[in-house]
Protein backbone atom coordinates (compact mmCIF):
# COMPACT_ATOMS: atom_id res chain seq x y z
CA UNK A 1 0.00 0.00 0.00
CA UNK A 2 2.83 2.51 0.59
CA UNK A 3 4.35 1.48 -2.46
CA UNK A 4 1.02 2.70 -3.98
CA UNK A 5 0.35 5.61 -2.21
CA UNK A 6 4.32 7.04 -3.24
CA UNK A 7 3.68 6.32 -7.35
CA UNK A 8 0.17 8.41 -6.99
CA UNK A 9 1.90 11.17 -4.94
CA UNK A 10 4.85 10.70 -7.78
CA UNK A 11 2.67 10.96 -10.72
CA UNK A 12 0.66 14.07 -8.98
CA UNK A 13 3.99 15.87 -8.73
CA UNK A 14 4.72 15.51 -11.95
CA UNK A 15 1.42 15.91 -14.00
CA UNK A 16 1.29 19.59 -12.03
CA UNK A 17 4.40 20.36 -13.35
CA UNK A 18 3.15 19.53 -16.24
CA UNK A 19 0.25 22.15 -16.29
CA UNK A 20 2.80 24.91 -14.53
CA UNK A 21 5.29 24.57 -17.65
CA UNK A 22 2.10 24.16 -20.01
CA UNK A 23 0.70 27.39 -18.33
CA UNK A 24 3.94 28.98 -18.62
CA UNK A 25 4.01 28.26 -22.41
CA UNK A 26 0.72 30.24 -23.07
CA UNK A 27 1.46 33.07 -20.96
CA UNK A 28 4.83 33.99 -23.47
CA UNK A 29 4.62 37.15 -25.09
CA UNK A 30 3.27 37.64 -28.78
CA UNK A 31 5.87 38.49 -31.39
CA UNK A 32 6.63 41.63 -32.15
CA UNK A 33 5.26 42.80 -35.39
CA UNK A 34 7.73 43.51 -38.22
CA UNK A 35 7.88 47.57 -39.30
CA UNK A 36 6.48 48.48 -42.50
CA UNK A 37 8.89 48.11 -45.17
CA UNK A 38 7.90 51.43 -46.30
CA UNK A 39 7.03 53.90 -43.46
CA UNK A 40 4.21 56.44 -44.62
CA UNK A 41 0.82 57.83 -42.65
CA UNK A 42 -2.10 58.28 -44.72
CA UNK A 43 -5.90 59.54 -43.90
CA UNK A 44 -8.55 60.41 -46.82
CA UNK A 45 -12.16 62.27 -46.20
CA UNK A 46 -14.91 63.20 -48.38
CA UNK A 47 -16.14 67.05 -48.71
CA UNK A 48 -18.30 69.01 -51.08
CA UNK A 49 -17.10 71.50 -53.94
CA UNK A 50 -20.02 74.41 -53.10
CA UNK A 51 -19.64 75.38 -56.11
CA UNK A 52 -19.93 72.37 -58.40
CA UNK A 53 -22.17 70.70 -55.81
CA UNK A 54 -20.36 67.80 -56.69
CA UNK A 55 -18.13 65.12 -53.99
CA UNK A 56 -14.37 65.82 -53.13
CA UNK A 57 -11.81 62.85 -52.04
CA UNK A 58 -9.08 64.62 -50.43
CA UNK A 59 -5.67 62.00 -49.82
CA UNK A 60 -2.93 63.08 -47.96
CA UNK A 61 -0.32 60.76 -47.23
CA UNK A 62 2.85 61.82 -45.24
CA UNK A 63 6.66 59.74 -45.91
CA UNK A 64 7.90 58.97 -41.97
CA UNK A 65 10.81 57.28 -43.76
CA UNK A 66 14.14 57.90 -43.60
CA UNK A 67 14.48 57.57 -47.34
CA UNK A 68 12.60 59.50 -50.86
CA UNK A 69 9.72 57.75 -51.89
CA UNK A 70 6.94 57.44 -54.52
CA UNK A 71 3.83 57.26 -53.80
CA UNK A 72 0.57 55.78 -55.66
CA UNK A 73 -2.76 56.91 -54.54
CA UNK A 74 -6.11 54.86 -56.22
CA UNK A 75 -9.63 55.74 -56.09
CA UNK A 76 -12.99 54.87 -57.60
CA UNK A 77 -12.24 58.40 -58.95
CA UNK A 78 -8.88 57.46 -60.84
CA UNK A 79 -5.64 57.31 -59.73
CA UNK A 80 -2.35 60.09 -59.09
CA UNK A 81 1.32 59.29 -58.48
CA UNK A 82 3.78 61.85 -57.15
CA UNK A 83 7.80 60.84 -57.09
CA UNK A 84 10.61 61.39 -54.73
CA UNK A 85 8.86 62.63 -51.93
CA UNK A 86 11.59 63.89 -49.33
CA UNK A 87 11.16 62.26 -45.67
CA UNK A 88 8.84 64.19 -43.76
CA UNK A 89 7.07 65.91 -46.67
CA UNK A 90 3.93 64.48 -47.91
CA UNK A 91 1.53 63.65 -50.84
CA UNK A 92 -1.40 65.49 -51.16
CA UNK A 93 -4.23 65.10 -54.22
CA UNK A 94 -7.94 66.36 -54.56
CA UNK A 95 -9.89 63.67 -56.17
CA UNK A 96 -12.93 65.25 -57.87
CA UNK A 97 -15.23 62.88 -58.59
CA UNK A 98 -18.04 64.94 -60.31
CA UNK A 99 -20.60 63.21 -58.57
CA UNK A 100 -23.23 64.88 -56.25
CA UNK A 101 -23.18 61.38 -53.99
CA UNK A 102 -20.63 59.27 -53.28
CA UNK A 103 -20.78 56.54 -50.70
CA UNK A 104 -17.78 55.49 -48.54
CA UNK A 105 -15.13 53.79 -50.09
CA UNK A 106 -11.64 53.58 -49.76
CA UNK A 107 -8.50 54.66 -51.14
CA UNK A 108 -5.18 52.16 -51.91
CA UNK A 109 -2.21 53.48 -50.98
CA UNK A 110 1.25 51.96 -52.66
CA UNK A 111 4.18 53.54 -51.82
CA UNK A 112 7.88 52.58 -52.71
CA UNK A 113 11.38 53.56 -51.98
CA UNK A 114 15.09 52.14 -53.26
CA UNK A 115 17.56 52.27 -49.97
CA UNK A 116 20.47 50.61 -49.63
CA UNK A 117 21.06 49.12 -52.33
CA UNK A 118 17.24 47.59 -52.23
CA UNK A 119 13.81 48.41 -53.49
CA UNK A 120 11.39 48.48 -50.66
CA UNK A 121 7.68 48.19 -51.47
CA UNK A 122 4.21 48.89 -49.07
CA UNK A 123 0.59 48.92 -49.57
CA UNK A 124 -2.17 50.25 -47.15
CA UNK A 125 -5.96 51.05 -47.50
CA UNK A 126 -7.50 54.51 -45.84
CA UNK A 127 -10.82 54.81 -45.88
CA UNK A 128 -13.68 57.84 -46.36
CA UNK A 129 -17.29 58.44 -45.11
CA UNK A 130 -20.34 58.81 -47.47
CA UNK A 131 -21.10 62.99 -48.85
CA UNK A 132 -24.22 64.15 -49.73
CA UNK A 133 -23.11 67.71 -51.89
CA UNK A 134 -26.64 68.32 -54.19
CA UNK A 135 -28.54 71.44 -52.45
CA UNK A 136 -32.08 72.81 -53.11
CA UNK A 137 -31.82 75.38 -56.28
CA UNK A 138 -30.32 78.46 -55.35
CA UNK A 139 -31.47 81.73 -56.15
CA UNK A 140 -30.67 85.44 -56.69
CA UNK A 141 -33.73 87.24 -56.60
CA UNK A 142 -34.90 91.13 -56.55
CA UNK A 143 -37.85 93.19 -57.45
CA UNK A 144 -38.03 96.99 -58.42
CA UNK A 145 -40.49 99.49 -57.24
CA UNK A 146 -40.11 102.72 -59.36
CA UNK A 147 -43.17 104.84 -58.20
CA UNK A 148 -42.58 103.77 -54.59
CA UNK A 149 -46.74 102.89 -54.42
CA UNK A 150 -45.89 99.39 -52.71
CA UNK A 151 -46.20 97.44 -55.87
CA UNK A 152 -44.09 95.80 -58.28
CA UNK A 153 -43.04 96.90 -61.50
CA UNK A 154 -40.13 94.12 -62.09
CA UNK A 155 -38.91 91.20 -60.55
CA UNK A 156 -35.68 89.43 -61.56
CA UNK A 157 -34.50 85.58 -60.80
CA UNK A 158 -30.80 84.77 -60.97
CA UNK A 159 -29.72 80.97 -61.26
CA UNK A 160 -26.61 81.58 -58.85
CA UNK A 161 -26.67 77.14 -58.67
CA UNK A 162 -24.87 74.69 -60.34
CA UNK A 163 -27.41 72.92 -62.53
CA UNK A 164 -30.15 74.23 -64.82
CA UNK A 165 -33.50 74.82 -62.95
CA UNK A 166 -36.72 75.43 -64.02
CA UNK A 167 -37.65 79.09 -62.22
CA UNK A 168 -40.73 80.97 -62.24
CA UNK A 169 -41.75 84.20 -60.97
CA UNK A 170 -45.33 84.51 -59.85
CA UNK A 171 -47.71 87.74 -59.16
CA UNK A 172 -46.10 90.48 -61.34
CA UNK A 173 -48.02 90.01 -64.67
CA UNK A 174 -49.14 86.81 -63.82
CA UNK A 175 -46.56 83.56 -64.00
CA UNK A 176 -43.41 83.40 -66.49
CA UNK A 177 -41.28 80.60 -66.54
CA UNK A 178 -38.01 80.15 -68.08
CA UNK A 179 -35.30 76.81 -67.96
CA UNK A 180 -32.26 79.03 -66.60
CA UNK A 181 -28.80 77.69 -66.94
CA UNK A 182 -26.27 77.78 -64.26
CA UNK A 183 -25.57 82.09 -64.46
CA UNK A 184 -28.26 83.06 -66.49
CA UNK A 185 -31.53 85.08 -65.50
CA UNK A 186 -34.84 86.74 -66.82
CA UNK A 187 -36.86 89.56 -65.44
CA UNK A 188 -40.44 90.32 -65.66
CA UNK A 189 -41.87 93.67 -65.81
CA UNK A 190 -45.54 94.14 -65.20
CA UNK A 191 -47.01 97.56 -66.85
CA UNK A 192 -49.93 97.28 -64.67
CA UNK A 193 -48.17 97.60 -61.96
CA UNK A 194 -50.51 95.48 -59.71
CA UNK A 195 -48.70 93.03 -57.45
CA UNK A 196 -47.27 94.11 -54.39
CA UNK A 197 -45.51 90.33 -53.70
CA UNK A 198 -43.49 88.09 -56.24
CA UNK A 199 -43.25 84.45 -55.30
CA UNK A 200 -40.01 83.43 -57.05
CA UNK A 201 -39.48 78.90 -57.55
CA UNK A 202 -37.18 77.13 -59.17
CA UNK A 203 -36.88 73.09 -59.49
CA UNK A 204 -34.58 70.79 -60.45
CA UNK A 205 -33.56 67.15 -60.72
CA UNK A 206 -30.31 65.23 -60.04
CA UNK A 207 -29.82 61.94 -59.79
CA UNK A 208 -33.00 60.81 -60.22
CA UNK A 209 -33.88 63.32 -57.16
CA UNK A 210 -35.82 66.42 -57.29
CA UNK A 211 -35.35 69.12 -55.52
CA UNK A 212 -37.19 72.61 -55.18
CA UNK A 213 -36.83 76.14 -53.87
CA UNK A 214 -39.16 78.95 -52.90
CA UNK A 215 -38.48 82.62 -52.39
CA UNK A 216 -41.02 85.33 -51.47
CA UNK A 217 -40.50 89.16 -51.96
CA UNK A 218 -42.30 92.48 -51.89
CA UNK A 219 -40.74 96.10 -52.66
Amino acid sequence: MKCIRSKRVVGAVIGAALVVASSVALAAPALAQPAPAVNTAANAKSECNTATETAVVPVYVLNRDTAPIDVRATTRFGDHKISKIAPGKAFYHRFETGKGAVPAGTVSIAAYKWENGKGHYATSTVSYAAASCVVNPRLETSVTDTDRDGRINSATVRNVGAHPVDARISGPAGSTAQRLAPGASFTVTDPADLSPVAVFTAYKVVDGTPYFTSVTKRP
